[in-house]
């Protein structure tokens, strides 16, 4: 099991870990022994300590985005040359003719297989794909096919045959192939053993990886993030946020991350009370091994909770900043839930509720925030992401706003919505804005549906939603970094500006306000001059 262990945090540790591994200078992951450990709880375990699991947020428009204006009206023109793009995902199928150049080499720079511990380099990529079978060689194929079609869409050698090119097809590829969560994270989220998703901890350990391999060539790169989660205070101060907000400050980086696709999914919930208490009624489909929930308030305001069963029973409202869990066991449903709070975030100090229930069954459950110090009242909860339990868990009463997943909602990066190119309207899943303080997010839409990319086989698709969003922002990022760093020679540039320069050339429609919650400062129409 790993923890994320901030380092201004770091006290002397209870229990020794049996291996460190640093990040950077602010972050490190604690390994342990299974068996040294008792079991993972918010009460024993710090909230943001304990790694998140993220999932794929799901996968033509290119004219509308500008790409086609950048790639011709430089001479010559801009096509990512001298830029990494690391898509750290579920791999990529390098042996696919989108990834080979017309001179028969990969266009992946360097491969990692987490799963495997086992890094491949250019050299050993270009030996395996002119075998008879190339993932006989390096066997580290995409079997899902999230990555393959997000690296695609970035980089994908020109089809004609198919009307398709890639946004930035000379771009090198750093691909990472993120291995599974560790069943133990899983359980602890209980996320159904098919689901596929990824430790927070393991995708802070691919970014760091793609950063040094581009640090040491001295290449500007690109990290595109299609992956999400509805954890967290939704506020950026989660350990992926920080980390990724301080990559985007660094010269010649830039980070794009979808924003989700949650804005319909009734997964969130706001209110506000600051005199008598008020219900939250959460639907229940069908009995399932166990879900969870998280109640967020915002420094400085102070809540406690009550659970109340289908069935009417309800446990004693606890203390909020006791550090201890509250356990409870509700007899006639079976259930056991345990509350734990916890100021938590580095920069905030946030109240968060974290109410994990095992044993859960079908029907209402209401949750009863007791105010006990509030200003303005106001609280947030979240429930996990589309099939990340084992069947449907949804508010009776929900609001779509406040909807991007982390890490989108880190506050540097850029964070890309969805929107239909063909007829200008939202793509109605696309997570919404603002954040929980009010900070702009997103920061942009891009196309989403019905975006072209590759298959596993090499197949030309069609697939929807902000993974694909996200890919097509990356590789206009990866445009930009070609022009301000390999030809105006701006050595400075850094994901700052690059989002600046994105933002000034957005095209905005006339009578909407920007930035709004849900296309940001408008819709994705190339780069304009720093």
């Amino acid at each position: 099991m790993e923890f994320i262990i901030a380092k201004n945090k770091i006290n002397e540790p209870l229990l020794e870990p049996d291996k460190i591994e640093i990040i950077n200078d602010q972050f490190e992951i604690w390994y342990y022994d299974d068996d040294r450990l008792p079991p993972i709880s918010v009460g024993v375990n710090s909230y943001s300590g304990i790694p998140k699991c993220l999932a794929m947020i799901g996968t033509e428009g290119l004219e509308k985005s500008g790409v086609f204006r950048l790639q011709n009206e430089f001479n010559p023109g801009l096509f990512g040359n001298g830029v990494y793009v690391a898509v750290i995902d579920t791999g990529v199928n390098f042996a696919l003719p989108s990834f080979i150049r017309n001179n028969g080499t990969s266009k992946v720079a360097v491969l990692w297989d987490q799963e495997n511990e086992q890094v491949y380099d250019n050299s050993q990529i270009n030996a395996a794909i002119r075998t008879d079978d190339p993932y006989e060689i390096i066997p580290a194929q995409d079997e899902d096919g999230h990555g393959t079609f997000i690296a695609g869409i970035i980089c994908g050698q020109e089809n004609r045959e198919n009307d398709f090119t890639g946004i930035a097809p000379e771009a090198q590829l750093i691909v990472v192939k993120l291995k599974p969560a560790e069943k133990e994270l899983k359980d602890f989220f209980f996320i159904p053993d098919e689901k596929l998703v990824f430790s927070e901890a393991d995708i802070m350990r691919g970014i760091a990886f793609a950063e040094r391999y581009a640090s040491q060539n001295n290449r500007p790169m690109v990290v595109c993030l299609a992956l999400g989660c509805n954890n967290g205070s939704h506020n950026g101060t989660e350990n992926l946020c920080e980390y990724i907000d301080g990559i985007t400050s660094e010269r010649g980086r830039t980070v794009v991350v979808g924003a989700g696709n949650e804005a319909n999914a009734r997964h969130h919930y706001q209110g506000s009370t600051t005199a008598k208490p008020a219900d939250v009624e959460i639907n229940v489909e069908k009995d399932m091994r166990g879900m969870y929930v998280e109640c967020w308030s915002l420094a400085p305001e102070l809540f406690t909770i009550s659970i109340i069963s289908p069935g009417g029973q309800s446990n004693p409202a606890g203390i909020p900043v006791q550090p201890q869990s509250g356990n409870y066991d509700f007899l006639l449903e079976g259930t056991k839930v345990t509350i734990d709070y916890s100021l938590t975030g580095r920069s905030s100090r946030d109240l968060l509720a974290f109410i994990r229930m095992e044993n859960v069954v079908k029907g209402v459950w209401r949750i009863r925030f007791y105010p006990v110090k509030t200003i303005n009242g106001i609280f947030h909860l979240w429930l996990p992401m589309n099939n990340m339990l084992e069947g449907d868990v949804t508010f009776i009463v929900s609001d779509p706003q406040t909807t991007i997943t982390m890490p989108s909602d880190a506050k540097a990066v850029i964070t890309a919505g969805g929107y239909n190119s063909i007829n200008d309207s939202i793509y109605i899943e696309s997570g919404r804005g603002f954040d929980s303080n009010g900070f702009y997010k997103p920061d942009l839409a891009a196309p989403a549906v019905n975006i072209s990319g590759v298959d596993t086989r090499g197949n030309y698709i069609l697939s929807s939603g902000t993974s694909a969003a996200a890919a097509i922002t990356a590789g206009v990022c990866a445009l930009g970094l070609e022009l301000f760093t390999n030809r105006i020679l701006e050595d400075s540039t850094n994901g700052l500006d690059i989002k600046n320069a994105l933002i000034r050339d957005c095209r905005r429609k006339d009578g909407t306000d920007y930035p709004n919650k849900t296309t940001g400062y408008g819709y994705l129409n190339g780069i304009a001059n720093l």
